[in-house]
């Protein structure tokens, strides 16, 4: 099972799982947690070139990582809308005329706030329990600080995902053994391995069905 290490028994777990009551909210609990097991948890990426491993960690914990992220944004009860889609959907009296570049951006604010990749992520690493929050921050340090607060370690992940995803830059961070890293913003050192990541998105995952029933 894909949460079955969250629970104590499968007492604990059949709880949790009727408290979800809506078919709406089971099914999106069946489609989180399998496309988890399958992409993420007991997935991994093989190579077939010879003379290297079948699963190389870099390569691997790279796909699991923009596929955690690509959950974590699917957690919404929002149907996606891109900006324009966002201003015609407004009052119009109150939106339109847009007279500045300021306005814009200051609508452009709004909109994130609903549908914001990156807002999205922060949420759901702020439902994490403090512990969890606390081994997130402290597994990675910019030249030796770790990371300030959740919400910076949120942007931290979300930011090494989009160099994979806009600039094909590997994730790096991730890993068994203690990384180092040069950034332009100091050296970073990881000790954030996969099982510090999953374990925290399983928290998460439980924590956003609880908050939702």
């Amino acid at each position: 099972m894909a949460l079955g290490s969250r629970f104590l028994d499968r007492t604990c777990f059949d709880e949790f799982y009727e408290s979800l009551n809506a078919s709406k909210r089971i099914d999106e609990f069946h489609r989180v947690t399998n496309l988890y097991l399958f992409l993420v948890k007991r997935g991994d990426w093989h190579i077939s070139v010879e003379g290297y491993d079948t699963i190389i960690d870099y390569f691997t914990n790279t796909f699991k990582l923009v596929a955690l992220f690509s959950l974590i944004e699917s957690l919404t009860e929002l149907k996606h809308q891109d900006f324009y889609q966002w201003l015609s959907s407004q009052d119009q009296s109150t939106i339109f005329p847009i007279s500045s570049k300021s306005d814009l951006s200051g609508l452009y604010d709004e909109y994130k706030k609903s549908f914001g990749s990156i807002r999205r992520c922060i949420n759901f690493f702020e439902r994490l329990p403090d512990q969890q929050k606390n081994k997130l921050c402290q597994s990675i340090q910019i030249d030796g600080v770790p990371i300030a607060s959740i919400k910076k370690l949120a942007q931290f992940l979300y930011n090494i995902r989009s160099e994979f995803v806009h600039a094909a830059q590997l994730v790096l961070c991730i890993s068994d053994s203690t990384i180092f890293h040069l950034k332009e913003k100091g050296l970073n050192r990881s000790s954030l391995s996969l099982d510090i990541l999953l374990d925290a998105f399983e928290e998460g995952v439980i924590a956003y069905f609880k908050k939702e029933t």
